[in-house]
């Protein structure tokens, strides 16, 4: 609270000021999407029939306020979007907007409209009695960097403070949605008098319990105060301004000579950061209707402090348009139904139980009928029982609130003008051949064709900016790359009540379908927690949905964040998958994409460094060896892409090699690199080897040796022999500590290539006759733990001299 707010306003005068009615500016007090506020401004303009109804609204609109009156199904929403976007000057006297994008920024803003929202009755009362229509709000673009929250016709302001916790638990009700239920909602006897009194007197507490007023409402009412006044100059006669109740006081209290004398708070929302000058800033926005849907405006499963359950409201709505009692039966039949339907056990006794609490409850709390909060108390009572402690995810419970919630969507009427980007996406389904059917239709295509492939961007861009009714089900995995013998995508595609809006609301991302899906990717490569393997899997996704759609600003933050990167097995990772788009990928059209050739080289560079700067400790050693296995790849395959010349690559493995802090199986991959690039022969490889004598580290050299030079091990039968030798040396003990590492070592051979080797071996060692070795049956770690204990057997028994021989 801000006692000083209270002594220095009359509080009592600007009270008085908002509930005057024959003044020539009337403010009513809104909370948005409430049944109550519709009937009391339906029934004020009415008798005050007023010269102009101004509504919190963006005005920006208003130039469209026709499209309004078009037969649309309700719930909708206006939709507002702008995106800015800097381009990069070629040098300091360019004009010209048409240059490589590197920076981008926008955002989009609902405001929603349902048949009982206090602004879309208004409008329709207004034009009854041929009052002008405007909105008054600032345009979404104006105030975005203000104010993040993107469902303006939200009542965030009026749940918080101190006041609204003091009056709940007076009044001994949860929350702002029942204390607001408790005093205007629920109340049948309200007039239109009475309802201006309670809710201004409510609002005004609210708002001057407020500390400190945030920047977005200040700005907001200015700009409004602004608006009122030019309606004003211009009309004689009332004007009824209809805005949300927390600002009415702020637009009424100038009028009268008093200043409320509330600061702003001081944590606006900046633009994000935008690269340096020179450069060039354009700014496209627009403003359209879009479908809604209850569940998207129901407080509790979405929407952004709206009121819950807009069913219930609804059927209130209903009863007040009627003059009729409100009576909660009908919601009890759905109810039922519902429980029906779903086959969950209730009986007729249990519906008796629900209606015997339900209105015993309401009676307790002082009502004439029963409420939503009843109906749902009443039901957790009567039939969750034992499950009242897990209430939240009781299918009773589940159902009651989808019944309150309600089904409704909206639909926009034939003719409604739609952004560019529908119209793009609208033209190229023509292009296509492609009809949404509301049966599934399943679409298997070959990516060696061309219109196939133009088809799979198509959907991939699509994807990208979340249009419903397109589904990636199956197809070769571009991530893995186990099968790419048969490239092909099979894609389901479906029309839902959610593909219109969808591509209304993807359209704060530019106006063609290749534009938005560009900045969509743009956006996604900012997220703070990615890494070079995620940077690396975004770009394979762009280039899913076509080369087009790199901008030169994502490519730069893809670059950004492989230099950044400080675990070699992710920069790895980001090679393997740049490498492939380099090397191979003529699906896709990159082979030729000179900018991922340049990310390709500067993620080897990385992948070197953080390869010479591993220790003696892996964490995950197979994704280490995995990943030089990469690095070794790009060498042989891109050698006129990277930018390492022979001489510095044959130093730094060099240096790995010989480096004793490394852990063996670096090394060893070391060792089989320089065997490839042609720096090491096979006498200095066993020079090597004998230097990992040890149990716990010949396996691991092995590991990496054979991973990174499996020819090694074929060619130079001396290699085998070595190892032979070296294994025949360990103890029992021994040789099961290192057969882990040892089996990891022969896995990287074939079969055909092991019985190869094992036949040179015996070669060497005079056995001209390779009998086949009858099949074990036990588990090879099994074995191996029955010969170690063998052997200290043996020890044992020769060095108690218990041998046949001893005396």
């Amino acid at each position: 609270m801000k006692p000083a707010a209270h002594e220095s306003v009359d509080f009592k005068r600007v009270l008085h000021r908002l509930i005057d009615v024959l003044q020539d500016v009337v403010y009513f007090p809104v909370r948005h999407h409430s049944p109550v506020c519709a009937a009391m401004v339906s029934s004020l303009i009415q008798s005050l029939r007023p010269k102009a109804v101004l509504i919190e609204g963006p005005s920006d609109y208003n130039q469209h306020l026709d499209e309004l009156q078009l037969e649309h199904e309700l719930p909708i929403a206006i939709y507002s979007y702008f995106r800015r976007t800097v381009h990069a000057k070629k040098d300091a006297t360019d004009t010209k907007a048409d240059q490589p994008i590197v920076g981008s920024y926008g955002s989009g803003a609902y405001y929603p409209f349902c048949e009982y929202s206090p602004e879309w009755v208004a409008m329709q009362a207004a034009r009854q009695v041929k009052a002008r229509i405007a909105f008054i709000d600032l345009p979404w673009l104006q105030m975005a960097h203000l104010d993040q929250t993107t469902h303006r016709y939200a009542d965030a302001e009026l749940r918080r403070g101190q006041y609204i916790e003091t009056l709940c638990r007076r009044l001994q009700v949860d929350d702002f949605d029942e204390l607001w239920d408790r005093l205007v909602e629920s109340d049948w006897t309200l007039d239109v008098a009475e309802f201006m009194r309670r809710v201004h007197a409510l609002c005004l507490h609210i708002r001057f319990g407020e500390s400190a007023i945030h920047r977005s409402d200040l700005s907001r009412e200015s700009f409004m105060r602004e608006q009122i006044e030019h309606h004003r100059t211009e009309l004689k006669g009332p004007i009824l301004v209809v805005t949300g109740g927390f600002h009415c006081s702020a637009l009424a209290a100038p009028s009268i000579g008093i200043a409320l004398d509330q600061t702003p708070t001081e944590s606006a929302e900046p633009e994000p950061d935008t690269p340096s000058m020179p450069e060039i800033a354009t700014v496209v926005s627009g403003i359209a209707l879009t479908t809604y849907s209850y569940e998207r405006l129901d407080s509790l499963t979405g929407y952004n402090s709206g009121m819950p359950n807009p069913g219930f409201y609804e059927l209130a709505w209903r009863f007040r348009q009627g003059n009729q009692a409100f009576d909660h039966h009908p919601l009890l039949v759905q109810l039922a139904d519902q429980f029906r339907k779903k086959k969950q056990v209730i009986s007729t006794a249990d519906l008796i139980a629900i209606e015997t609490s339900a209105l015993g409850l309401a009676a307790l709390r002082g009502r004439p009928h029963v409420w939503r909060s009843d109906l749902v108390d009443a039901v957790s009572s009567a039939l969750v029982k034992d499950e009242l402690q897990y209430e939240t995810s009781s299918p009773f419970l589940e159902s009651v609130y989808a019944i309150l919630r309600g089904s409704r969507r909206g639909r926009l009427a034939e003719g409604t003008r739609v952004p560019p980007l529908v119209q793009d996406i609208g033209q190229q389904m023509a292009t296509f051949e492609i009809e949404l059917k509301r049966s599934s239709t399943q679409l298997t295509l070959d990516l060696s064709e061309e219109s196939a492939l133009r088809r799979s961007q198509f959907f991939h861009r699509l994807k990208l900016l979340g249009i419903c009714g397109f589904k990636l089900v199956d197809g070769t995995n571009f991530f893995d790359r186990e099968d790419l013998s048969y490239l092909w995508e099979s894609w389901e595609l479906r029309w839902t009540p959610e593909f219109e809006s969808s591509c209304i609301e993807a359209s704060r991302y530019g106006t063609t379908l290749v534009d938005a899906a560009s900045v969509r990717m743009l956006e996604q490569s900012r997220g703070q927690d990615l890494n070079a393997a995620d940077a690396s899997k975004l770009l394979v996704e762009a280039c899913r949905a076509g080369v087009e759609t790199l901008s030169e600003e994502l490519l730069v933050q893809l670059d950004r964040m492989i230099g950044c990167e400080s675990q070699f097995a992710l920069a790895s990772e980001a090679l393997g998958h740049l490498a492939y788009l380099v090397c191979y990928d003529e699906a896709l059209g990159t082979k030729r994409a000179t900018p991922i050739k340049q990310l390709l080289a500067e993620c080897h560079t990385r992948c070197l460094w953080l390869l010479d700067s591993l220790g003696g400790t892996l964490p995950d050693e197979k994704k280490i060896l995995a990943g030089i296995q990469k690095v070794q790849e790009v060498i042989q395959r891109a050698s006129t892409v990277i930018r390492e010349d022979r001489n510095e690559l044959r130093q730094i493995f060099l240096r790995i090699q010989n480096d004793r802090e490394k852990h063996p199986s670096i090394r060893g991959a070391a060792v089989g690199i320089l065997w490839n690039l042609g720096d090491i022969d096979p006498e200095g490889i066993l020079q090597q080897m004998i230097g990992f004598q040890r149990p716990q580290e010949l396996g691991d050299f092995l590991a990496g040796l054979f991973l990174l030079a499996r020819e090694v091990a074929q060619r130079h039968p001396q290699v085998v022999q070595t190892v032979d030798r070296m294994v025949m040396e360990f103890s029992g003990e021994g040789f099961q500590h290192a057969l882990p590492a040892l089996r990891l070592a022969f896995t990287y051979f074939t079969p055909r290539e092991k019985h190869y080797m094992l036949s040179t071996l015996f070669e060497a060692l005079g056995i001209k006759e390779i009998k086949t070795l009858p099949r074990l049956q036990v588990a090879p770690e099994v074995a191996a733990q029955a010969m170690a204990l063998e052997e200290m057997i043996f020890t044992e028994i020769e060095q108690y001299r218990l041998g046949p021989d001893d005396e």
